[in-house]
């Protein structure tokens, strides 16, 4: 009496869905790999975290003993 009504199944495949496809998710990777950069150059050593943490201790100890030497 109250049967609910299937929905409709249809095997529709487009022509040409494949190529378009495989184009864009090489394209899409490409894009993603340069923005990631996958072809990432390496920074000067001077400007890594460990190096500027290192240089502003120098830099503290610098100070300190000049203003040993001002008094």
């Amino acid at each position: 009496m109250f049967q609910q009504r299937k929905n409709k199944r249809f095997s529709y495949k487009p022509r040409f869905q494949d190529s378009d496809d495989k184009a864009s998710k090489e394209d899409f990777e490409t894009k993603w790999n340069k923005v990631k950069g996958g072809g990432k150059k390496r920074g000067s050593v001077l400007t890594t975290l460990p190096a500027l943490i290192i240089m502003l201790v120098l830099l503290f100890v610098l100070i300190y003993i000049l203003n040993g030497y001002i008094k």
